[in-house]
Protein backbone atom coordinates (compact mmCIF):
# COMPACT_ATOMS: atom_id res chain seq x y z
CA UNK A 1 0.00 0.00 0.00
CA UNK A 2 1.44 3.41 -0.91
CA UNK A 3 2.33 5.77 1.89
CA UNK A 4 0.30 8.86 2.68
CA UNK A 5 2.85 11.31 1.25
CA UNK A 6 2.47 9.69 -2.17
CA UNK A 7 -1.30 9.85 -1.86
CA UNK A 8 -1.14 13.54 -1.00
CA UNK A 9 0.83 14.19 -4.20
CA UNK A 10 -1.79 12.22 -6.11
CA UNK A 11 -4.38 14.52 -4.51
CA UNK A 12 -2.39 17.54 -5.71
CA UNK A 13 -2.44 16.12 -9.24
CA UNK A 14 -6.17 15.40 -9.05
CA UNK A 15 -6.91 18.90 -7.82
CA UNK A 16 -4.71 20.30 -10.61
CA UNK A 17 -6.76 18.37 -13.18
CA UNK A 18 -9.96 19.67 -11.56
CA UNK A 19 -8.65 23.23 -11.70
CA UNK A 20 -7.36 22.83 -15.26
CA UNK A 21 -10.78 21.68 -16.41
CA UNK A 22 -12.44 24.67 -14.76
CA UNK A 23 -9.86 27.16 -16.04
CA UNK A 24 -10.11 25.89 -19.62
CA UNK A 25 -13.89 26.18 -19.39
CA UNK A 26 -13.62 29.75 -18.12
CA UNK A 27 -11.09 30.71 -20.79
CA UNK A 28 -13.30 29.32 -23.55
CA UNK A 29 -16.42 30.94 -22.13
CA UNK A 30 -14.82 34.34 -21.60
CA UNK A 31 -13.10 34.65 -24.95
CA UNK A 32 -14.67 32.45 -27.57
CA UNK A 33 -18.29 32.50 -26.43
CA UNK A 34 -18.34 36.06 -25.11
CA UNK A 35 -21.27 37.21 -27.26
CA UNK A 36 -23.38 34.17 -26.37
CA UNK A 37 -23.53 34.59 -22.58
CA UNK A 38 -24.25 38.27 -22.09
CA UNK A 39 -24.86 39.72 -18.62
CA UNK A 40 -23.95 36.58 -16.69
CA UNK A 41 -22.01 36.66 -13.43
CA UNK A 42 -18.92 35.36 -15.21
CA UNK A 43 -19.05 38.25 -17.69
CA UNK A 44 -19.04 40.77 -14.85
CA UNK A 45 -15.91 39.16 -13.45
CA UNK A 46 -14.31 38.92 -16.91
CA UNK A 47 -14.82 42.62 -17.66
CA UNK A 48 -12.73 43.75 -14.69
CA UNK A 49 -9.43 45.44 -15.44
CA UNK A 50 -7.82 43.40 -12.65
CA UNK A 51 -8.57 40.07 -14.33
CA UNK A 52 -5.87 40.63 -16.92
CA UNK A 53 -2.34 39.60 -15.99
CA UNK A 54 -0.10 41.63 -18.29
CA UNK A 55 -1.44 40.81 -21.76
CA UNK A 56 -3.66 37.78 -21.25
CA UNK A 57 -6.62 37.10 -18.95
CA UNK A 58 -6.40 35.38 -15.57
CA UNK A 59 -8.22 32.30 -16.88
CA UNK A 60 -5.43 31.72 -19.41
CA UNK A 61 -2.84 32.29 -16.69
CA UNK A 62 -4.64 29.65 -14.61
CA UNK A 63 -4.45 27.17 -17.50
CA UNK A 64 -0.69 27.77 -17.74
CA UNK A 65 -0.36 27.43 -13.95
CA UNK A 66 -2.19 24.09 -13.76
CA UNK A 67 -0.23 22.72 -16.72
CA UNK A 68 2.98 23.75 -14.95
CA UNK A 69 1.94 21.95 -11.74
CA UNK A 70 1.05 18.81 -13.68
CA UNK A 71 4.34 19.01 -15.60
CA UNK A 72 6.32 19.25 -12.34
CA UNK A 73 4.47 16.24 -10.89
CA UNK A 74 4.78 14.08 -14.02
CA UNK A 75 8.44 15.02 -14.45
CA UNK A 76 9.03 14.07 -10.82
CA UNK A 77 7.60 10.62 -11.44
CA UNK A 78 10.09 9.88 -14.20
CA UNK A 79 13.11 11.48 -12.53
CA UNK A 80 12.35 10.17 -9.01
CA UNK A 81 12.69 13.71 -7.67
CA UNK A 82 9.86 16.18 -7.26
CA UNK A 83 10.78 19.83 -6.85
CA UNK A 84 8.75 20.58 -3.75
CA UNK A 85 10.18 24.10 -3.52
CA UNK A 86 8.67 25.00 -6.91
CA UNK A 87 5.35 23.46 -5.92
CA UNK A 88 5.34 25.33 -2.60
CA UNK A 89 6.06 28.64 -4.35
CA UNK A 90 3.33 27.92 -6.91
CA UNK A 91 0.82 27.15 -4.17
CA UNK A 92 1.61 30.38 -2.34
CA UNK A 93 1.06 32.33 -5.56
CA UNK A 94 -2.17 30.42 -6.19
CA UNK A 95 -3.48 31.18 -2.71
CA UNK A 96 -2.65 34.86 -3.08
CA UNK A 97 -4.44 35.00 -6.43
CA UNK A 98 -7.39 33.09 -4.98
CA UNK A 99 -7.72 35.51 -2.07
CA UNK A 100 -7.45 38.53 -4.37
CA UNK A 101 -10.02 37.37 -6.92
CA UNK A 102 -12.41 36.04 -4.27
CA UNK A 103 -12.27 39.42 -2.52
CA UNK A 104 -12.93 41.23 -5.80
CA UNK A 105 -15.74 38.88 -6.74
CA UNK A 106 -17.61 38.71 -3.43
CA UNK A 107 -17.04 42.11 -1.85
CA UNK A 108 -16.49 44.49 -4.78
CA UNK A 109 -18.78 43.06 -7.47
CA UNK A 110 -21.14 41.14 -5.18
CA UNK A 111 -21.56 38.34 -7.72
CA UNK A 112 -21.10 34.60 -7.55
CA UNK A 113 -19.36 33.02 -10.54
CA UNK A 114 -19.54 29.24 -10.21
CA UNK A 115 -16.62 28.65 -12.58
CA UNK A 116 -14.43 30.99 -10.56
CA UNK A 117 -15.44 29.30 -7.30
CA UNK A 118 -14.49 25.96 -8.85
CA UNK A 119 -11.00 27.24 -9.64
CA UNK A 120 -10.68 28.72 -6.13
CA UNK A 121 -11.68 25.37 -4.60
CA UNK A 122 -9.09 23.58 -6.75
CA UNK A 123 -6.41 25.96 -5.45
CA UNK A 124 -7.49 25.34 -1.86
CA UNK A 125 -7.51 21.56 -2.36
CA UNK A 126 -4.05 21.60 -3.94
CA UNK A 127 -2.66 23.78 -1.19
CA UNK A 128 -4.11 21.66 1.60
CA UNK A 129 -2.80 18.43 0.02
CA UNK A 130 0.66 19.96 -0.39
CA UNK A 131 0.55 21.28 3.17
CA UNK A 132 -0.20 17.75 4.36
CA UNK A 133 2.72 16.46 2.29
CA UNK A 134 5.07 19.01 3.84
CA UNK A 135 4.02 18.23 7.41
CA UNK A 136 3.99 14.47 7.00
Amino acid sequence: MPDSSFLSLVAVGGAALFGLHGAVGLAIKHHFLRNTYLNSACDKVAMLKGTYTLIFPAACAAVIFYCMVLFILIRGIYQDEIHILLLNAAMIMALLATCYYAFKMFFRLRVICIGCIRVHLANLMMSSALLYYNFH
